[in-house]
């Protein structure tokens, strides 16, 4: 309907350029407003949309995002709480206690206000800070349990309720927690509908009440009162939609807004800059769509940006007076940075590229310049000689909007390709999927079928060429009408060129301007081509006895780095069009060893030793390689991959003819070659052996999966062929890779390096010995490989203890919750001890020298610790005290354990166990029905295990108690070490 009344107004009002201009854009734009609008778009934004012929949505409510609802709830925790919080009725503190008594719980304040923390006496908790809490909690723990720390931390923060009403997608009273803010509610009320007012929202409390602009919140970072911190019983109202605006066009944030309450009509630059500002900086043309009284729309242009004019239901759309650009070339194809460039000073072509603008093996010949033309507007395509515009002699004028599209020597290959040579016999469709260019030179040809493309000397000698498998160049693809006017001003050539084809030619600029006029030009001539690391690469007339070792000038034509195991002939059959790739080694042409006779067409290709080394190991990613442009320009800040600059075929040889090197060399990777090739060669263009290298133990495997060990130094003329893999062994190390540490009671103490099957006794006679106070039976040897199994096991056991709680919960047996608390406490103690590694040695020189079977091998990082003599007995664990008695001989277990204070509630004597001076675990009988003598040397650990009945109803209390003792012989050698 919309563009039936554009049409109809059109006719009425031929002059009204504005708003016909306006009509164009609204008749097309209902259809794809409607297909970008969510199905969720409300009634509001499908209409603004219709009219703005543009997606448009409501401003604001993606504050309102699923995601943020779980944490408006409070569900979560709150996070570290200041100390100055103050407490109340609802929350939950955890408790943690350490020394005579331990544990961590968690306790709620009651209705009283009180905490009450098990046997302590009442805590007034409502009314206190955090910190206050803290204090009062300390100082009743220290009254009724010496020794013991006290810390506590908020569990759990109370919760307050506030009545949420209006339009918001869940109305009612929500529960938040107690540091929610008016924001908060509303999220866990699900949010503000679209048909309700994001800026007069309204907080009601005892006292009056208080109004909030989310639009402050999301375009100024001011909460606009959104940040109001919410009291118990606090309601807030959300009232309708008030008067909403639209704006659309190139704005950094189209949509619908509303606006302020009793702020009145806006202007044109308030609603730009409410909707971000414009895409584009400069004059903007701004149309005004109004509903006038009767309901109908109207339309006018603004000229004043800032007069007052939209209201309620205006929609401003806007639109820059120009888009197009100005005194800009562009230049494409094949060169370093295609793209836009700057209409050159003076307005020739020959300003607007350079030789060091060109990527490796340009086509200079021939080049497509793309122009507008003055009467019609249309592109047209004009060839140009492009050596005559890097030389200077065609200083044509560019004008803005040209395009320069430069070819390169994949592209000219492509114009001898099969799909082109198919059309060119006569053929009147493309393949299917075949790339523009193809499709619009097979156009050409039906537009013109009596033409030169499809009737002159060009399409009769095609038809006996086989064309090659070229894929269609990306150039041909983004100007399809290249590829026929390059074949139009094309010649064919048989011989006198490396690469017999089409080449397109413009002017007499070379030798092939003879071609433009006789179309097809076959040279008697014969030549080869030098390309890649040699000194004077290009083209040479080939004569009669010309081989290949001659061509190299015995070697001297090649470059000091170049790859000396593998060099390519490239070779041409002129009536087929094929290629074959020969593979050759430039070592063994240089020294007289092989040889080959050329053929006119030969291209030699020779590579550098970095180059091989980049294809067939490449670099890694981020390095930032740089090579010079081989045509003798500057070179690129980012050049091409070589990979990118050869031919497949040829980078596919090279991968196929690897030998693999590996092991003590100095640059380990492939190496390809052109035969089979002596060892001595691979091992020489790796870098040669490196300095652990074992040259009699090296080991060739051959492809047919036989494997060999070859002596480098007696049969370096083995023979590798490609394909095979030749590892270098290093020679066993005389030393280990890393030391070991020995401290204590030594003469010199520190780091040592040690060779292999190095025992602790040498060790110790290398620092000197033990001093006179040295205690060898409690020396204590860590080691890495004994920590990592330790830790292993404690992590094993933490999942299987968390395996065993979940069936225990799953079979619905009763599970008291603090013994589940226990259980995961546990767990975490087993997944955050860090054990030492411990193994028990003997230590004295005497016993060793009369035992040498005692005499441990040393590993790499092991660590000795060798203590003076102690005289103490430490009493650890369940006890009220724990202490380090002095030591008395013949003083008997019971003894030791009195003077710690004795067990504790929780402690279970029955698995009571002593920790002897070296690291060996025994143990006791803690008991008066008990009569045995316990011999308990100094240095000793006397070890009291916390009890595991809490734990008899769970299947995990049989190795509860091999847990807790294996916690406390961990924690016993820590005491030791520090010690």
């Amino acid at each position: 309907m919309l563009a039936a009344a554009c049409r109809i107004f059109s006719r009425l009002a031929p002059g009204a350029v504005p708003l016909l201009w306006a009509c164009a854009v609204l008749a097309a734009g209902p259809t794809r407003s409607d297909a970008l609008l969510p199905p969720s778009a409300s009634p509001l934004e499908a209409a603004f949309s219709a009219r703005a012929a543009e997606p448009l949505r409501q401003f604001g409510y993606d504050l309102f995002a699923p995601a943020r609802e779980s944490a408006a709830t409070g569900e979560s925790a709150p996070g570290a709480v200041q100390g100055d919080y103050v407490l109340n009725t609802g929350d939950a503190v955890t408790v943690t206690l350490r020394g005579q008594k331990s544990f961590t719980k968690r306790f709620a304040i009651d209705r009283n206000g009180q905490l009450v923390v098990d046997d302590l006496r009442p805590v007034t908790a409502a009314g206190l800070s955090l910190d206050a809490l803290r204090r009062e909690l300390a100082a009743a723990v220290a009254a009724t349990w010496p020794n013991t720390e006290a810390f506590a931390t908020l569990a759990e923060v109370r919760r307050i309720g506030v009545v949420v009403t209006g339009a918001v997608q869940r109305p009612g009273r929500q529960e938040v927690s107690a540091f929610a803010t008016a924001l908060d509610a509303l999220s866990a009320a699900g949010g503000v509908e679209r048909s309700g007012s994001l800026r007069a929202i309204r907080l009601m409390r005892a006292g009056g009440s208080i109004a909030i602009d989310l639009y402050a919140l999301q375009l100024a970072g001011n909460a606009g009162n959104a940040d109001q911190p919410l009291r118990d019983g606090d309601r807030l109202f959300v009232p309708p939609l008030g008067a909403t605006v639209g704006v659309a066009g190139p704005v950094k944030r189209p949509g619908i807004y509303e606006l302020p309450p009793g702020s009145g009509p806006l202007s044109a630059a308030e609603l730009r800059d409410l909707a971000g500002g414009a895409l584009r900086p400069g004059r903007a043309r701004l149309l005004r769509f109004g509903i006038g009284p009767s309901g109908e729309e109207t339309t006018e242009e603004i000229a004043d940006a800032n007069a007052r004019r939209f209201d309620d239901g205006d929609l401003l759309l806007l639109a820059p007076l120009r888009e197009d650009r100005r005194d800009d070339v562009r230049l494409e194809g094949h060169v370093l940075r295609p793209g836009p460039r700057a209409l050159p000073q003076g307005g020739t072509i020959g300003g607007l590229l350079s030789r060091s603008d060109l990527r490796p093996t340009p086509y200079l010949p021939f080049a497509g310049l793309e122009t507008s033309d003055s009467a019609t507007g249309s592109r047209i395509l004009h060839p140009i000689d492009l050596s005559a515009v890097l030389n200077g002699r065609d200083r044509r004028r560019v004008a803005e909007g040209d395009i320069l599209y430069v070819l390169g020597s994949g592209d000219i290959d492509f114009l001898t390709a099969e799909p082109v040579l198919a059309l060119l016999r006569g053929e009147r469709q493309p393949p299917e999927g075949a790339c523009p260019g193809l499709v619009a030179l097979a156009r050409n040809l039906a537009a013109e079928p009596d033409g030169p493309l499809a009737t002159g000397p060009q399409a009769r000698a095609a038809a006996g060429l086989a064309g090659s498998r070229t894929s269609c160049p990306p150039l041909f693809t983004a100007v399809p009408d290249l590829l026929p006017l390059a074949l139009r001003h094309a010649v064919l050539r048989l011989s006198g060129v490396s690469r017999p084809g089409f080449y397109p030619v413009v002017g007499a600029t070379s030798e092939a301007s003879t071609g433009a006029r006789e179309t097809i030009v076959e040279s008697d001539a014969p030549q080869y081509e030098l390309i890649g690391h040699v000194r004077r690469p290009g083209t040479r007339r080939l004569t009669a006895g010309i081989t290949l070792r001659s061509a190299l000038a015995e070697g001297k034509a090649l470059k000091r780095d170049v790859y000396p195991l593998l060099g390519i002939v490239e070779r041409y059959d002129r009536r087929s069009l094929t290629r074959a790739y020969l593979p050759f080694s430039p070592q063994e042409v240089a020294a007289g060893r092989a040889d080959r006779g050329l053929v006119d067409g030969d291209r030699i290709h020779l590579f550098a030793t970095d180059d091989i080394r980049s294809l067939v190991k490449p670099t890694d990613a981020g390095t930032n390689a740089k090579s010079a442009d081989p045509a003798g320009g500057e070179a690129a800040d980012e050049p091409p991959m070589l990979a990118a600059l050869l031919d497949p075929a040829i980078v596919a040889l090279i991968g196929e003819r690897s030998v693999q090197v590996r092991g003590a060399v100095r640059d380990p990777g492939g190496y390809p070659i052109a035969d089979r090739t002596p060892l001595s060669a691979l091992v020489a263009v790796a870098g040669g052996l490196s300095a652990d290298a074992d040259p009699a133990a090296a080991e060739l495997t051959a492809t047919t999966g036989s494997r060999s060990i070859v002596d480098l130094g007696r049969d370096g003329a083995r023979m590798a062929g490609p394909g095979d893999a030749l590892r270098i062994n290093p020679r066993p190390q005389a030393l280990e890779s890393r030391a070991v540490a020995i401290d204590g009671a030594v003469r010199r103490p520190g780091r040592y390096d040690i060779g292999r099957n190095e025992t602790l006794s040498s060790l110790i006679a290398r620092a000197g010995g033990l001093q006179e106070d040295a205690y060898p039976a409690g020396a204590v040897l860590t080691r890495e490989s004994e920590r990592r199994r330790e830790k292993d096991q404690f992590q094993r056991q933490a999942r299987e203890l968390e395996r065993t709680l979940a069936l225990e919960v799953e079979k619905g047996e009763p599970v008291k919750a603090e013994n589940v608390a226990l259980a995961r406490q546990l767990a975490a103690q087993l997944r955050g001890a860090e054990p030492l590694g411990r193994v028990v040695v003997e230590a004295d020189p005497a016993v060793l020298r009369t035992r040498p079977e005692l005499d441990p091998l040393l590993e790499p990082d092991d660590r000795i610790v060798i203590p003076k003599r102690p005289l103490t007995v430490a009493v650890a664990g369940e006890v009220l005290h724990p202490t380090a008695a002095q030591f008395v001989s013949g003083k008997s277990a019971e003894d030791y354990l009195s003077e710690a204070g004795g067990p504790t509630r929780d402690a279970d004597t029955g698995r009571s166990f002593l920790v002897l001076p070296d690291g060996r675990a025994r143990p006791l009988a803690l008991s008066s029905w008990n009569h045995r003598v316990e011999t308990i040397p100094p240095g000793s650990i006397l070890v009291v295990p916390r009890d595991p009945r809490p734990f008899d109803g769970l299947d995990v209390a049989k190795t509860f108690g091999n847990i807790l003792s294996q916690l406390a012989i961990t924690a016993a050698s820590v005491s030791v070490i520090a010690r």
